[in-house]
């Protein structure tokens, strides 16, 4: 028989689960004990007990995994799940607003989300989950499995992620953890208090019984501030002389509030040792407020009277070139200026409900759960635009500063805080409402056996999932005739909300350069906040939904899979893994209605076999070498497969579903070599390979609708593509080293991914949207006593953001240009003090490298965007019992 790692006893899971909340062990002093074995102590069970449970997941797992565990979380400066999964290698996130978003893995976008190993989801046109809704406080850990077992859910090309909540007999016995936090975010210039605290208990019943009961409540609330200049896309200036200019600016100031609620409660009873019964209920909310006031200025398709130049990006005196025969600076004939205030409000929420029992049936182990998600999403977006006159109009740029030079050439005394410059201009709202719900039950069966095939595992599982959205979007003139004030055109109501807005420090953070910072606006944009009011103040009435923005899509699969788990040899070596297959058929109704207001229903259905392979050779007692091969598949999103519309007013695009897009599958291979130096520490490397067929690309079309022609997107299934790549890493705290020394430890890992896929532009095979190259995480360590410092770098080089319109002969003709972020890295800082064994002071920084995201366009490598984002800081206080 093969020599197997064996499992974490019980001894020692009860151990690891129990510092999941706890204070630090170099808070921990065994009482009474000599300073050298304190010490010694302190190392094994403080140092090392995230670090031992982390690799216990990952060298036991029946396929390659990595993970995170609760209290390396809480060393770090991370908001929300997003940025806790970054520190995995081969993880890659977006940023909104300075905190993390949406989560790559391995280039793609396509996770299977799951909760205590149960689908979980965000009310949307997505099937995923937004991992910004979940406060990172709630998690006892998290776990990205790279490679498929055929027991686990399908819908993942790229991998599946499931977080784990903490559980009653995760302790042993009473466990009550409390934080209060206070974060300021640096240029909101506010601070706004947070807190977490988890309750547990489990009670012995007598006769083998036991019972017990968690409740788990985190609450932030966090301000923030982003600022945002992006230049307009590239246009070539009409004289011939050849150079691509910018055709406008847009500045804005964003300040907005994060109100983020999560709630996990979980009962456990156990009436003897082979059989359990669970309850768990979760719950999230996240509300967002945004204000923005924004300024826009060009000087293309200007209202120039010159008739050889109407239309025409047209040079007013020199212009310079860079080296590569770009614009680098320049003045222009015309200016189109205008200026907005607009509140968009977002509220999230997501519960889960599940029931499950354990229990040994003979031979066999069977577990059964019945569990449903609800989920909810409303978003409120109101803005009202004023105009901005010119006399003598003239816009110029000069990019060879370090934050582009992009600024109106203004006559006289006028600017841009004048009223008598400015006139009413257009309303714009827009209003969304999406719903999700799903209810799954499960049937699984494991019996272990003797000999090579040393178990087998057999279950099914069924859902029934519902997603439903509706929107209007319109835009409206707001000019009256017969108004008179100081600002043109506005009616009293509406002229009675604008002045100058507070502020004029944009992108200070960003370098020096002449913009636009201050300007006359909508000043109380809480006003914006009830529609009625404010649009009737407008001369508006609130629009209604518009149903050929709606749809009604319902889908239902059954799934059944067979796993067998083999332990045999190899060339004298212990080889174990397991095969399997599984069976998904999916059947899906769709209803909806077209442009022409017909009501239409769509019903399809798709049937799947998905295998897998995971093997595991152990080379040695430290060396592990793992083998892995299956084929995955995920859905189109809902609003890829339902031909209704959602438009945007603003600037005349849309985007229309194609009821005919199939599935993405992939075919994958992988290979990982783990080398364990002891119970904490590891080094690995894994290389992978992922065939993806039917990418998903966009054509467009014209399409008019009520009067009014849209540019409108249309998915379809383009040519097959491919990801591969490399990833590295190395955990370890340097206990050999002397005295306090030997609190030093560093984690690291690298990620390089190379994809190739159909792109947005004409179906030229480019790299994925979204995927960066290069990336990785450096984080220093030092657990020593009473201290605990961690310093994480986290890093990734230039990906694709998007396309963009750009303007080939500075008329009509319009091509695409990539938009392109340039590679950037951010520093967080953590460091903690254990007043007593119970109470912890920490301090904390996130965006120490004040980071300022800057984006190019493809034609001459123009710049396009710069994004600055707070830097946080915040000092918190935790009690453990």
């Amino acid at each position: 028989m093969s020599r197997r790692h064996p499992h974490p006893s019980r001894h020692r899971l009860a151990l690891a689960a129990s510092v999941l909340f706890a204070a630090p062990a170099w808070a921990q002093q065994a009482p009474a004990a000599p300073a050298s074995e304190s010490l010694e102590t302190v190392v094994v069970t403080g140092i090392k007990a995230s670090l031992t449970k982390a690799q216990d997941l990952k060298r036991n797992a029946d396929q390659i995994v990595d993970s995170i565990v609760a209290d390396d979380i809480g060393k770090l400066p991370d908001a929300n799940v997003a940025e806790a999964l970054q520190r995995i290698a081969g993880v890659q996130i977006s940023r909104n607003r300075g905190e993390g978003d949406r989560v790559q893995v391995r280039g793609l976008s396509q996770t299977q989300t799951l909760l205590n190993g149960r689908s979980i989801f965000t009310a949307g046109k997505e099937r995923g989950l937004s991992f910004q809704d979940v406060p990172a406080e709630l998690l006892a850990g998290a776990d990205v499995y790279k490679t498929p077992t055929a027991d686990q859910v399908e819908g993942g090309i790229a991998g599946l992620i499931d977080l784990r909540t903490r559980k009653p007999f995760d302790f042993t016995g009473a466990k009550v953890a409390a934080t209060v936090k206070d974060t300021f975010a640096d240029l909101a210039r506010k601070n706004k208090f947070e807190g977490s605290v988890l309750a547990s208990n489990r009670w012995d019943l007598g006769g083998g019984q036991q019972f017990g009961a968690l409740v788990s409540l985190a609450k932030q609330k966090r301000a923030y501030r982003a600022d945002t200049q992006e230049l307009g896309a590239p246009a070539q200036l009409a004289d011939g002389s050849g150079p691509f200019a910018p055709t406008g600016v847009w500045n804005a100031y964003e300040f907005g509030t994060r109100d983020r609620t999560g709630v996990t409660a979980a009962l456990q009873f156990r009436p003897d040792r082979d059989t359990e019964y669970a309850l768990d209920v979760h719950h999230t909310r996240l509300k967002t407020q945004t204000d923005t006031y924004g300024f826009f200025g060009s000087p293309f398709w200007a209202n120039w009277t010159a008739a050889t130049n109407l239309g025409a990006l047209w040079p007013n005196g020199a212009v310079t070139k860079d080296a590569n025969g770009n614009l680098a600076s320049g003045k222009f004939w015309g200016a189109s200026m205008s200026t907005s205030a607009f509140v968009a409000d977002n509220d999230t929420k997501t519960t889960q409900a599940a029931v499950s029992g354990k229990w040994k049936l003979q031979d066999w182990t069977v577990k059964s759960e019945l569990g449903h998600t609800q989920s909810d999403f409303s978003r409120i977006y109101q803005e009202a635009r004023l105009g901005v006159w010119t006399n003598n109009p003239g816009f110029g740029f000069d990019l060879t500063t370090e934050l582009p030079s992009a600024y109106p050439v203004l006559a006289g005394a006028a600017d841009l805080t004048t009223p008598s410059q400015y006139w009413a201009d257009k309303a714009l709202y827009f209003k969304q409402e999406n719903t999700g719900k799903e209810t799954t039950f499960r049937l699984d069966g494991d019996r272990r056996l003797d000999g090579v095939l040393a178990r087998v595992r057999t279950g099914l599982r069924l859902s029934d999932r519902q997603a439903t959205s509706a929107e209007i979007n319109t835009i409206d003139n707001l000019w009256s005739a017969t108004a008179t004030g100081p600002v043109a055109g506005a009616a009293p109501a509406l002229a009675a909300k604008i002045g100058v807005i507070g502020h004029d420090d944009l992108l200070k953070t960003a370098g020096a350069g002449n913009t636009p910072r201050q300007w006359l606006s909508i000043n109380d944009l809480a006003w914006l906040r009830d529609p009625a009011t404010a649009r009737a103040a407008m001369g508006l009435t609130v629009p209604a939904f518009d149903a050929a923005q709606t749809f009604d899509y319902r889908e239902k699969t059954q799934a059944a899979y067979g796993v067998a788990d083999f332990d045999s040899e190899l060339a004298g070596l212990p080889l174990s893994g397991n095969v399997g297959l599984r069976y998904v058929r999916t059947q899906g109704e769709r209803r909806y209605t077209t442009a022409a207001g017909t009501p239409t229903t769509l019903k399809t259905s798709d049937n799947e076999w998905l295998p897998s392979l995971n093997a595991r050779l152990d080379l040695t007692d430290k060396l592990v070498a793992r083998f892995g091969a299956s084929k995955v598949v995920t859905q189109p999103n809902f609003d890829q497969l339902t031909p209704s519309l959602s438009l945007n007013a603003n600037d005349r695009t849309g985007y229309l579903g194609n009821p005919t897009l199939g599935a993405l599958h992939a075919r994958q291979l992988d290979l990982s070599l783990e080398y364990y130096l002891n119970k904490s520490d590891h080094v690995y490397g894994a290389v992978f390979h992922k065939r993806v067929d039917g990418f998903l690309q966009t054509a467009t079309q014209s399409l008019v609708y009520q009067g009014t022609t849209y540019t409108v997107s249309t998915p379809a299934n383009g040519e097959d593509g491919s990801v591969k790549g490399i990833e590295v890493g190395y955990q370890a705290f340097f206990t050999s080293l002397p005295g306090a020394l030997r609190g030093l430890g560093l984690q690291a890992n690298y990620t390089y991914v190379d994809s190739s896929a159909p792109g947005p532009i004409n179906g030229q095979k480019t790299q994925l949207e979204g995927l960066s190259r290069n990336s990785y995480n450096l984080v220093g360590m030092y657990d020593y006593e009473q201290f605990a410092l961690r310093l994480a770098y986290n890093y990734r080089s230039k990906y694709l953001a998007g396309v963009s319109n750009y303007y080939p002969s500075n008329g009509t003709v319009i091509a695409q240009t990539p938009i392109t972020i340039k590679g950037y890295g951010m520093l967080d800082a953590y460091a903690s003090w254990a007043i007593t064994p119970q109470l912890k002071l920490a301090v904390e920084a996130n965006n120490l490298t004040r980071t300022v995201r800057r984006s190019t366009y493809g034609v001459g490598d123009l710049a396009r965007g710069a994004y600055a984002d707070d830097r946080r800081y915040a000092v918190s206080l935790h009690l453990d019992l």
